[in-house]
């Protein structure tokens, strides 16, 4: 051990000696501010790409979503003949007693809500609903109203004069 390095040995026992020491108040205070300042900097690096990657799966289901086209529902072409017999109106009281029952429509749920849809009919789909009609104009087609429940499914038909 060389001249200096005793001197420093020394100087560092007398300073311990004297015991601990606390830095002055204002240096704590910058201290913890800049402990602060890092952490939080640390924190929105961490959260930064995750905020990213949820924006762009959010951005990119938005227009998957918008670029969706929603599917027409079919329009049916049906045909009719003029001169048809009327059959018993539609089981329901609250009906219109204009409209023709559908065969399988009693086997359906009762109608809460019912749509009115116009439609041109074959004189064939309407013999296959059990409206009696003339041979004579099998080719010919009308004018019907369906009678829609609530669930989508035809309860009757109307001709439309």
């Amino acid at each position: 051990m060389n001249e200096n390095d005793r001197e420093l040995l020394q100087g560092l026992r007398a300073l311990a000696a004297d015991g601990p020491r606390e830095a002055p108040g204002h240096i704590e205070e910058q201290l913890r501010a800049e402990f602060r300042r890092h952490n939080r900097r640390r924190k929105m690096l961490t959260w930064m790409p995750v905020f990213g990657v949820a924006a762009a799966a959010g951005i990119a289901l938005g227009l998957w979503l918008h670029n969706e086209k929603p599917k027409p529902a079919p329009v049916p072409t049906v045909v009719a003949a003029q001169a048809v017999a009327p059959v018993a109106p539609v089981g329901d009281e609250e009906s219109d007693a204009g409209f023709y029952p559908l065969p399988e429509a009693e086997a359906l749920p009762a109608v809460e809500n019912a749509m009115v849809v116009r439609v041109q009919l074959p004189v064939s789909s309407l013999q296959l609903m059990g409206v009696p009609v003339s041979e004579e104009r099998a080719d010919a087609s009308v004018q019907a109203d369906l009678l829609l429940g609530q669930d989508g499914l035809a309860r009757g038909v109307r001709l439309v004069q």
